[in-house]
């Protein structure tokens, strides 16, 4: 049976869900531009007095290139959740940014909830931005006591919050104003994507986040450990450079939940592997479920795990000690074989040789006289 090889899915397409006061409503509409420029103008029109022109702007000064946008009539988990479902109609979503904020706090933390759910649903990360009252480490850490969940809506391993504040000087009135940090941070994603691989961690000296003054408040060396043992991914400033990201943690990665899901780039490079994988292996549902069909899945895959090793995506000095592809009798059931279905487990060392995450991909075949 022939071989067929796998591409890797794009990493950094990121989908903003926010006010505009013109424009259609519910209706994806995507720009892909080098930079902000005048490109942007021409299809987003008078979106300036809302809150997506800014979070673009943010995003692609900071080193984006494909971005979505969805206006949505209000900020409320009503208009949050329909814009959701609008963008449900996009064929491939990496990131998501939410840049209104909705004034009742049980309503924002539904909205985080819904938000989550869809991300781990279609293989996307949440980049959330802290509540405007957290305006000091101590309040974030009492907020957080209870758990993420409790704070702000999700734990979950699809999201990540990044906090202080950005400060940005107003150029119309000359006094300086705070901004939501995650359309910034998407952009750092997506510039630490396209230099050094969707395996990097976006975040230390190079992430930098550009077009921000400062930060609401500083962060010293404490306090930042204490928030990234919460969960909470930290910006910093330090002497001579303006602020950068110094945190990757997701919301599931406090140190007393102890997930395998504590990074962001561990994350976000199981999610790339899951979709690229489980697109490249559609040519089998036209194949018979079998032992020629297994070896041409596990030579596929490996092909390209291969390749993603020799690009330095995974920790090992040797290919057997950073990845391995299992599909054969030991992971394909009586029960999936009559169904036309099998597993393909793919083990992949994100941080130290030989210390392998697991990944399950479910994938199609014919089924037994078809």
């Amino acid at each position: 049976m022939e071989e067929r090889p796998i591409e890797g899915v794009g990493t950094a397409v990121a989908a903003f869900v926010g006010l505009a006061p013109e424009g259609p409503i519910d209706d994806p509409l995507g720009i892909d531009v080098d930079g902000w420029g005048t490109d942007e103008d021409a299809i987003w029109g008078a979106i300036q007095a809302g809150s997506l022109r800014p979070a673009l702007r943010s995003f692609f000064e900071n080193g984006g290139r494909s971005a979505i946008g969805i206006r949505v009539e209000d900020a409320g988990l009503g208009g949050v959740t329909s814009g959701l479902e609008a963008l449900d109609r996009v064929d491939l979503v990496n990131l998501l940014v939410l840049p209104a904020e909705s004034a009742d706090l049980d309503d924002a933390r539904a909205i985080v909830a819904e938000a989550a759910a869809f991300c781990e649903r279609r293989r996307a990360m949440l980049l959330v931005d802290p509540p405007t009252s957290w305006t000091d480490a101590a309040t974030v850490r009492t907020a957080m006591a209870a758990g993420a969940e409790a704070a702000i809506g999700t734990a979950s391993p699809n999201a990540a919050l990044y906090l202080p504040r950005l400060r940005r000087s107003d150029p119309m009135h000359g006094a300086p104003g705070e901004f939501a940090p995650a359309a910034a941070v998407a952009g750092v994603i997506a510039r630490t994507d396209l230099e050094q691989g969707v395996w990097s961690a976006p975040a230390g000296t190079d992430a930098d986040l550009r077009g921000a003054d400062g930060l609401e408040f500083d962060l010293g060396s404490r306090d930042a450990e204490a928030l990234n043992e919460l969960g909470i991914s930290t910006l910093r400033t330090f002497p001579g450079r303006g602020p950068v990201v110094w945190g990757a943690r997701t919301l599931a990665g406090a140190d007393v939940a102890a997930s395998e899901w504590k990074y962001v780039p561990v994350r976000r490079m199981a999610l790339f592997l899951e979709e690229s994988i489980e697109r490249g292996l559609q040519w089998t549902r036209f194949e018979p479920n079998g032992e020629e069909l297994w070896a041409a899945v596990r030579k596929s895959v490996g092909a390209f795990l291969h390749g993603l090793f020799r690009s330095g995506a995974f920790h090992g000095d040797t290919p057997s000690r950073a990845y391995f592809v299992r599909c054969d009798r030991d992971t394909v059931t009586q029960g999936d074989l009559d169904a036309g279905g099998f597993t393909v487990h793919v083990g992949f060392a994100p941080i130290r040789r030989a210390e392998f995450i697991v990944l399950r991909i479910r994938a199609r075949a014919l089924p037994p006289n078809d």
